[in-house]
């Protein structure tokens, strides 16, 4: 994203996903997971900061975050606030803030300087034993793995908390919409001698976060306090972007095959529709002659399984038949 000649970026992780199969026992592995502001008219790296050192766990942090002016008022006391800036507070700030990594944590900084600002939990996670007041990050050295034939509890999974589904952004009300899945996984490492091909170097077998009934989940979280606005969550596993409307509403899909409209203040449903297959694709709108129009890719998805897997065995969401689906909004 560009902002004032800065260009945000972020590197992958790297592969085996453990550190003791790809030999790097303690390395922080600079530059993997790590978010970089680059000039684009020179190249220079602006500033950099590593939201997950030491990936044993494939989190991926790639993901999109937004740069917008906001005012900043970290709330140390917000459910799942891990660490505050005790210099953050302003009343404008150009801040990059945003959901990276599969851990589901959100971040924000300082898009000019860099400068961390808050940081917070959003589903399970025990990858993180904590973060400090500069957003050092120090990992769980209890789910690291270390030991061939072992059973690591991982949350979240390979495959998040939240994974490549975009988020959404609301400028009017400085609140971002997070796609979420609140699954755990036994992760068994191999028994066998691993090779740089094995990214994994284990067999996981996935689950419900403990204590949650439901796999599916959207969090609303304020950019300038951190807060979760509301939590909506649904039984059966939610692998679809999300897409805010200037009009209120909030669309996405889920594996249980319906495409769902949400209320942005609240987290209500207020209209569904069942596709004949899995939801994963990023919901759109235009317009055409004056009539709104909302469409939606259903059908297969390059990942997910697991995740439908997870889902209440009477969740009926088949992949395939792929199909682009146009819903007409009323006169």
């Amino acid at each position: 994203m560009l902002l004032s000649g800065r260009l945000d970026s972020s590197f992958s992780a790297v592969g085996p996903a453990s550190e003791t199969v790809r030999g790097t026992p303690g390395g922080t592995l600079a530059g993997t997971n790590t978010r970089f502001a680059v000039d684009p008219k020179t190249g220079e790296i602006a500033w950099s900061h590593q939201t997950l050192p030491r990936d044993n766990w494939d989190q991926e942090c790639t993901f999109e975050m937004v740069n917008v002016i906001s005012s900043v008022n970290p709330n140390p006391d917000a459910e799942g606030m891990m660490a505050v800036n005790a210099d953050a507070a302003s009343d404008s700030r150009k801040i990059h803030v945003g959901v990276p990594c599969k851990t589901a944590v959100a971040w924000a900084f300082d898009a000019e300087t860099g400068e961390f600002l808050w940081a917070k939990e959003t589903t399970e996670q025990n990858l993180i034993d904590n973060i400090d007041d500069t957003g050092l990050v120090t990992v769980n050295e209890d789910v690291v793995v270390k030991e061939v034939g072992e059973i690591y509890e991982i949350c979240p999974t390979f495959l998040g908390g939240r994974d490549w589904p975009a988020t959404a952004y609301n400028p009017e009300s400085n609140t971002m919409f997070v796609p979420l899945n609140n699954l755990c996984a036994d992760l068994l490492a191999f028994t066998d001698e691993p090779t740089p091909a094995d990214v994994y170097a284990a067999d996981l077998d996935y689950y419900v976060t403990p204590g949650k009934e439901n796999v599916g989940r959207i969090d609303a979280i304020n950019a300038e306090t951190g807060d979760t606005v509301w939590s909506y969550e649904q039984p059966a596993g939610l692998y679809s972007p999300v897409m805010a409307t200037a009009g209120g509403l909030l669309f996405t899909g889920g594996v249980d095959r319906y495409f769902r409209a949400l209320d942005q203040e609240t987290g209500e449903a207020v209209w569904q529709t069942r596709l004949p297959a899995t939801v994963h694709g990023h919901a759109s709108t235009f317009e055409v002659d004056g009539r709104q129009y909302i469409a939606i890719l259903s059908g297969g998805a390059l990942a997910g399984g697991e995740v439908i897997n997870a889902s209440p065995a009477d969740t009926d969401g088949p992949t395939g038949s792929n199909a682009v689906f146009v819903f007409a909004l009323p006169n």
